[in-house]
């Protein structure tokens, strides 16, 4: 099985490489920042760059594939239109040019939050161009991802380092349900070596616990042993601070993922959960303390 994977060197690239790894499987990664790769994987894997939006280029690398897998992502935009061109326009290519069976990463919560939110709007239409152009195909749309080097627990455990308060955006009710990384990485392997039998079918990666923003900030706390203040930010004021650190290119937060944070990210009674395919999951309250405590 020949496999490639575009956004390899990235948090959920690496651990999904690992996955294959364990699996004797050695895929080549493609991505922007060859150094990078490199010094994540050394020669442990074939890494590529290449321009993807260049559609012939796209499919004549691609050919001797079996399994593509895209796990490219933006969580905010350091240039406007970088979510239409990542998360619609590239998956658009990616199914239009490839002959396999792909595998696209895309998020919870995307068929609600794209009415008001460009993330939601673009990963929506990111998952709608592979499910009408892709040959054969997987979708996995995970709740926020944990994990050694997540950008979510750590984020906030660092925050808490120096300011005296944490923000409760909208507030703090928005619920999650966070996926172990390993779980999401298992997953796509799973997919990848049993596609045929599982084609066509779109999943979330939702874990065990359902918690609210809020309690996430407490947990965090309790973890690290720290108090700090939660204070109630309202949505349009999060939004104007998220404005202001956004125009000196600071981009902890912005008014895209304020707005995010008015949807909930959990399971709905129609979604096909990642546990049918690779049985139990990891609890957060688990895993985060031991990263959380290093």
């Amino acid at each position: 099985m020949n496999v490639i994977i575009f956004g390899g060197s990235g948090f959920v690239g690496r651990n999904v490489v690992q996955e294959f790894h364990k699996h004797n499987i050695s895929p080549t990664i493609v991505c922007s920042d060859i150094k990078k790769a490199y010094s994540i994987f050394g020669n442990s894997v074939k890494i590529k760059t290449f321009d993807i939006f260049d559609q012939d280029v796209l499919k004549n690398e691609t050919k001797s594939f079996d399994i593509a897998i895209n796990l490219i992502g933006k969580l905010y935009e350091k240039n406007m239109g970088d979510f239409q061109k990542f998360h619609a326009d590239f998956p658009l290519f990616l199914a239009q040019n490839f002959n396999g069976h792909i595998i696209h990463i895309s998020a919870c919560g995307v068929e609600i939050s794209h009415k008001t939110t460009i993330y939601g709007k673009t990963k929506l239409e990111g998952k709608y161009a592979i499910k009408n152009n892709a040959k054969s195909y997987n979708i996995i749309s995970p709740s926020i991802i944990f994990g050694k080097d997540d950008n979510f627990f750590n984020l906030f455990a660092q925050l808490s380092r120096f300011l005296p308060f944490l923000p409760l955006i909208g507030g703090g009710s928005t619920l999650f349900q966070p996926i172990s990384v390993n779980d999401v990485a298992k997953s796509v392997v799973f997919l990848a070596k049993n596609h045929q039998n599982y084609k066509n079918i779109c999943y979330v990666a939702c874990g065990v616990d359902v918690i609210s923003f809020k309690n996430i900030l407490q947990y965090i706390l309790k973890i690290k042993k720290r108090k700090r203040f939660l204070i109630k930010l309202p949505f349009s004021v999060a939004k104007f601070y998220a404005k202001i650190i956004n125009f000196f290119g600071i981009y902890l937060l912005t008014p895209d993922q304020v707005e995010t944070l008015k949807y909930n990210n959990i399971q709905t009674k129609k979604d096909i959960n990642i546990d049918e395919l690779i049985g139990n999951l990891e609890s957060y309250q688990k895993t985060v303390p031991q990263y959380l405590n290093t």
